[in-house]
Formats: structure tokens, C-alpha cells, sequence
């Protein structure tokens, strides 16, 4: 059965989390966007429950909810023009793909050997992530094909008990998905527009449609 948690977090509810984590188990949590649906980045278990919830084809890698100090570790780039982007953005709902670290496990990394990454402002995000001691996959909590949930309540109305800990906390800023850049082209194309838009992102450097 799902257990909800209610943020912000006791030290009780801390100690859960971190076990939970620890054990490869799967959770639905607010971001500053919607609804986050993930577990830990690195272990090959937690992704491959989370493409059978999602009902998604494993062609298809998750996005990896990180904190700075994950970035270095996780991608690889020599272009201003991201550091400007995140030092804009970042924390935020701004994904940037980029190109991955080769030493990281494959589950992570498309064919092309890119990672799509967000830090969020999220205080729950970030606390998971301390908790944790690692990034965690952040795809939208939702079944393919059916709207990204924005609350606790429609998380459990739409997975059920496929998830092993729902977060409940309601002081979020948009119900937009996060805006998605691709940064290996050339200009950099925007993928997605969501909570940020192509004028605001212009305003930072050449983006296409």
C-alpha cells in the first residue's frame, strides 16, 4: 500500500525517505513544476519499475533531477552559452540535454550518449536528493499518454499503489512541465516550451523552435 507523507518532513519521515531511497523503491513527489515520479538515478532496478508504471518504451531515458553539485560528475560541456543558461535558470524548470559523462551507467544515457538534466528549486527536490546522496530520476508522474499529475490526489487516483511513497505538499508555482533545451545543436533548439519561455530564453542566447 502507498504511504503518504506530508512535507515538510520529520525527522521520522526523514529517516523513511532515506531508507526507501536506499531500497530502490519508487516515489511521487511536487516539483516546482508538475508532479516528479522517480527513485534513485543510479540503480538499474528503479528505472526499469519506473518504464513499467509509466508504460513507457525503454528507448526512451528518463530526465535526472541533480544539484550542482552532481552536474560535473553526471555531463561534460565547454560552452558558455550553458553556464549562462543555468546561472539564468538554474535552480528552475529549465531541462538542458547535454552530453553525458561515459563512465555512467547506460540505463541513464540515450543512444547518442546525452543526459537530460534539471535542477529544481524545489525544496522537496533538493531535501530527496541530500537524502538520497544521489540524483534522482524525475520523470512526470503519469502513465504515457495521460496528463502529468499535479497533486497528490491524482497521483494516487491514476497509479494506484503502483508507487511506494506519494509527497503531499502544496506550495507550488506553476502546473507547467519544465521547458526542455537541446544544447548539441547548433543553435541550441528548444524541445519543449513549458514554465520558461522562447523569448525569455532568447533574451540568454540564440534558441530555435
Amino acid at each position: 500500500m502507498t504511504a503518504l507523507i506530508k512535507y515538510p518532513f520529520t525527522n521520522d519521515n526523514e529517516s523513511l525517505i532515506t531508507d526507501i531511497l536506499s531500497e530502490n523503491q519508487i516515489l511521487a513527489f511536487p516539483t516546482e513544476t508538475v508532479y516528479g515520479l522517480g527513485g534513485n538515478a543510479f540503480s538499474k532496478e528503479v528505472a526499469d519499475r519506473i518504464y513499467i508504471i509509466k508504460q513507457r518504451p525503454k528507448n526512451k531515458p528518463f530526465p535526472l533531477l541533480i544539484t550542482l553539485k552532481w552536474l560535473k560528475k553526471l555531463c561534460l560541456w565547454n560552452d558558455s552559452r550553458i553556464d549562462d543558461l543555468i546561472e539564468a535558470f538554474w535552480p528552475g524548470p529549465l531541462t538542458l540535454i547535454l552530453n553525458s559523462n561515459p563512465d555512467l551507467p547506460k540505463h541513464l544515457k540515450n543512444n547518442s550518449g546525452t543526459l537530460a538534466v534539471r535542477f529544481s528549486s524545489s525544496a522537496v527536490v533538493q531535501r530527496l536528493i541530500e537524502l538520497g546522496e544521489y540524483p534522482l530520476i524525475g520523470t512526470s508522474a503519469n502513465r504515457s499518454g495521460f496528463p502529468a499529475c499535479t497533486s497528490a490526489e491524482e497521483v494516487s487516483s491514476q497509479l494506484k499503489d503502483d508507487v511506494d511513497i506519494v509527497i503531499d505538499e502544496y506550495n507550488r508555482s506553476e502546473n507547467l512541465a519544465s521547458t526542455i533545451v537541446h544544447c548539441l545543436t547548433e543553435p541550441f533548439k528548444i524541445l519543449r516550451q513549458g514554465a520558461i519561455s522562447l523569448k525569455e530564453l532568447n533574451h540568454i542566447c540564440k534558441i530555435q523552435k
